[in-house]
């Protein structure tokens, strides 16, 4: 009787111990998960500080706007007609939009392209975003219609960025990550927005704003954000 329950006793301490050890494990990878969180989190800080500081002044004279989750937006210009980023219906830029893009660009690139930042960049996303307004012309269903005019002005617009100099005169090896960094994404009228400049799906608001959903967006993604989005969902 004695050596059953020492031999019990054995199995308890056993099977405690490896509870005790896998709940270490446990610790070790939730604290990981949450250092990661963190550094995201400052990376993104530093380059959302760095564009905001260097490129203030630039933004208010283009419409253009940084918003906290680092997107820089080109926005049309409600009242201006001249500064217009496409004409209705084309994926063709625009003289001043250019203007806009040449001037931005070089030292959103600076920014992005610095050894500080670069490595912890995962995706620069360039955003074609358009209403959802189809010409009665064209049989294709709106979203389709958009999303392919987005795509193609996205492309516009990353196409224009390779030609400036400051991009053809990086070093090769700069330039060769940012060529792996740099997308085209069409995104047809999915984060239309409203008149607050909320995505409007997401929003209580509901209702769109034609004018302010015809934009470009530059978006930075870091290197541990999906990890960061799937814990936060979860």
């Amino acid at each position: 009787m004695a050596r059953s329950r020492t031999r019990s006793d054995h199995n308890f301490i056993a099977y405690s111990d490896i509870m005790t050890c896998l709940a270490i494990i446990f610790l070790f990878i939730a604290v990981a998960y949450i250092l990661e969180g963190l550094s995201d989190k400052i990376i993104k800080d530093d380059i959302y500080n760095a564009i905001g500081e260097d490129m203030k002044k630039d933004f208010k004279s283009k419409n253009v706007q940084l918003e906290s989750d680092m997107s820089l937006k080109f926005l049309q210009d409600s009242i201006n007609k001249n500064d217009e980023l496409f004409e209705i219906g084309s994926a063709e830029m625009t003289p001043s939009f250019k203007m806009k893009v040449a001037d931005i660009w070089p030292k959103y690139q600076s920014i992005i392209s610095d050894s500080k930042n670069l490595p912890y960049i995962s995706e620069i996303r360039i955003e074609g975003h358009t209403d959802t307004i189809a010409p009665k012309k064209d049989q294709r269903e709106s979203y389709l219609y958009n999303l392919n005019l987005s795509s193609a002005r996205a492309q516009s617009v990353l196409e224009y960025i390779r030609t400036l100099d400051s991009y053809k005169n990086l070093d090769a090896t700069k330039k060769e990550k940012l060529d792996f960094l740099l997308t085209a994404n069409g995104m047809s009228f999915s984060r239309a927005l409203n008149k607050k400049g909320e995505v409007s799906i997401l929003s209580k608001d509901k209702s769109i704003d034609l004018n302010k959903s015809r934009r470009v967006e530059f978006r930075i993604n870091t290197s541990n954000e999906e990890l960061e989005t799937s814990l936060t969902t979860k």
